[in-house]
């Protein structure tokens, strides 16, 4: 091979190694057998090697010009967290989201277009052409990631600690927008929580859309002085924990009792962040879809996040599922099965939501009426204790009053009755003898 020929071919590979973009746009217009895909070896007898890898090797950033289809993803320089479209679930709808790249079947821990999905292959993450992020599918319609119209130097790119950021190509140090700033259901380390930067549960295992429950962190609703955890159901005080006093556990004492403490709060009155421990295990803490918050580290040996610690558990919550509804704290988060029953003879107050209660299918009519067995439950608020030694006593107690709804007897606790409407109904390991119109007992 003429030396000429060598020099110029390495001259050229160089150039082309540094100007991906050349590679892949210009690479038809070359037709040199030694420039294949970007990928050029030259072996000369000093046994020199030159490769270029730009056509294969990941990318950790969109340019203004650029764009990702689906199938395409983005990976940070690290390769911790990789950028693209998935399905969650059983759901065929395609998201944009960001996960662990070490984690087999991983969860997105964070998603652009959680209430926009597209709804086949056909979507591409781009910039428009004001400068926006978007989304974009196959018939044309967009959804907006990210909005700073006007503006070219910029670049979007995902970064080791999981955050997807828009920032400028000249000065990278300077953020336009981050994902971190408009979280989903998932704190990662180095994410700031607040009353503002809330995460937002799922709606289901297979919907990422908004839900729920939101937690924050901020001022207490019963005193303004102190910050705590807040947890909100449909902007209802779901839970929260105790008060930041600025001891790195304060929020959660509780973690104080494990062999190893997974996490450590940096607080002030309005925001909070947390440090995993150890430092470089692989941990979230995740507002699931049943509004508890959960703590998990990655096991890197059986390749599985394990659970640390959940709160609350939320048949703990009082009245979750509203009057005579009954919640079942065995149900797993990770099913779409609602936590929330309706007993024998009851429907749901809302078909769309099994939080509202439920409602009798037949009125009760006092007379003639019948008692069902609901085994395994915890007795509802608001008993009323009577002398009474037999359960038939009891019984005949319960049916002679009308507004005497339900009763449980026991050697030991003797004899209870419920008037009206049960409340905090759940799943326990008493028996609970309903009340029903004859035409629903079906025993």
């Amino acid at each position: 091979m003429p030396i000429l020929l060598i020099i110029f071919l390495s001259l050229f590979t160089v150039f082309v190694c540094n100007f991906p973009s050349l590679c892949l746009e210009k690479a038809m217009l070359v037709e040199i057998s030694y420039l294949k895909k970007c990928a050029v070896v030259l072996l000369i007898p000093s046994v020199l090697a030159i490769r270029c890898f730009s056509a294969t090797t990941p990318r950790d950033t969109i340019a203004f010009n650029e764009s990702i289809s689906d199938g395409q993803n983005l990976v940070s320089s690290n390769k911790k967290f990789v950028l693209g479209f998935f399905s969650p679930g059983a759901s065929s709808h395609r998201y944009i989201g960001v996960w662990y790249n070490s984690v087999p079947r991983g969860t997105a821990v964070w998603i652009a277009n959680r209430n926009d999905p597209v709804q086949d292959k056909s979507g591409v993450l781009k910039f428009d052409e004001v400068g926006n992020l978007i989304v974009k599918n196959g018939t044309g319609s967009s959804f907006i990631v990210a909005s700073e119209m006007g503006v070219r130097d910029r670049e979007a790119a995902i970064l080791d600690t999981g955050n997807f950021v828009l920032r400028s190509m000249t000065d990278r140090s300077k953020i336009i927008w981050e994902s971190f700033a408009s979280p989903t259901d998932t704190w990662l380390p180095g994410m700031n929580i607040t009353l503002g930067n809330l995460l937002k549960s799922w709606k289901s295992y297979d919907d990422p859309a908004t839900g729920d429950y939101t937690f924050g962190f901020g001022p207490s609703i019963a005193n303004a002085s102190a910050s705590q955890f807040i947890i909100m159901w449909n902007r209802i005080s779901f839970w929260t924990s105790e008060s930041w006093n600025g001891d790195t556990n304060s929020l959660i004492p509780v973690l104080k009792s494990m062999g190893i403490i997974p996490v450590s709060f940096q607080c002030d009155n309005l925001t909070c962040m947390y440090t995993p421990n150890p430092a470089d295990i692989m941990t979230k803490i995740v507002l699931d879809q049943s509004g508890s918050l959960n703590i998990t580290q990655f096991n890197s040996e059986a390749k599985l996040w394990t659970l640390l610690w959940r709160h609350p558990d939320s048949c703990d919550v009082s009245n979750l599922c509203g009057v005579n509804g009954v919640c079942n704290s065995s149900v797993s988060v990770s099913t779409s099965e609602s936590i929330c029953k309706c007993p024998e003879g009851f429907a749901p107050q809302e078909q769309s939501n099994s939080r509202k209660g439920c409602t009798r299918k037949t009125p009760l009519q006092c007379n003639g009426d019948r008692f069902i067995d609901m085994l395994n439950m915890t007795f509802p608020d608001n008993r009323q204790k009577l002398s009474v030694v037999e359960k038939s006593e009891c019984e005949f107690a319960c049916m002679e009053n009308c507004s005497c709804t339900a009763y449980a007897h026991s050697l030991s606790d003797g004899c209870s009755l419920w008037h009206g409407n049960l409340t905090h109904l759940q799943n326990g390991v008493e028996t609970l003898h309903l009340r029903v119109a004859a035409s629903e007992s079906h025993g």
